[in-house]
């Protein structure tokens, strides 16, 4: 990720994008897709390893919220390592929640196994001067999450 002419004062980007770190995760915790989606700007790419195509704007990524947090009403999110540095967040999180409710995937709905998925994530955010995310990149295990739900090889 490159800084661009817009992107706000580093020293208080800082800040910023530490506070906005952990006001997500509030929402994460909360299951609450419209808060967790509204730190993203309207136009936001998010890249995610589970679709082909990168996630487009504020109201993908609440959709993309609101079918994690249906498959998986307990949700909870940790963050074990962030860092800060100008226009840019990087983080480590633990991810941990059991699979209760229908999970739409982009190759179909899988029923609920009723199993426990705990994995790692990692994901590096560009925030832009009013204090939304434009770009994102996560990455995780998608063959692990697979397996623990009782679906992989």
């Amino acid at each position: 990720m490159t800084t661009s002419p817009g992107d706000p004062d580093p020293g208080i980007a800082a800040a910023v994008n530490t506070q906005v770190l952990e006001d997500q995760v509030a929402a994460i915790n909360e299951r609450d897709a419209t808060r967790f989606a509204a730190f993203y700007s309207e136009d936001a790419v998010v890249r995610d390893p589970q679709y082909p195509e990168p996630l487009v704007g504020r109201a993908a990524v609440a959709n993309d919220s609101k079918i994690f947090f249906t498959a998986f009403p307990d949700l909870r999110a940790e963050v074990t390592c962030m860092v800060a540095s100008g226009a840019t967040l990087a983080a480590e999180m633990t991810i941990e929640g059991t699979h209760t409710g229908p999970l739409t995937l982009p190759s179909g709905e899988v029923p609920p196994t009723g199993r426990l998925l705990k994995f790692a994530m990692a994901f590096f955010a560009r925030i832009d001067n009013q204090g939304l995310i434009v770009d994102e990149r996560r990455y995780y295990d998608v063959a692990d999450q697979l397996e623990q739900l009782g679906l992989g090889t």
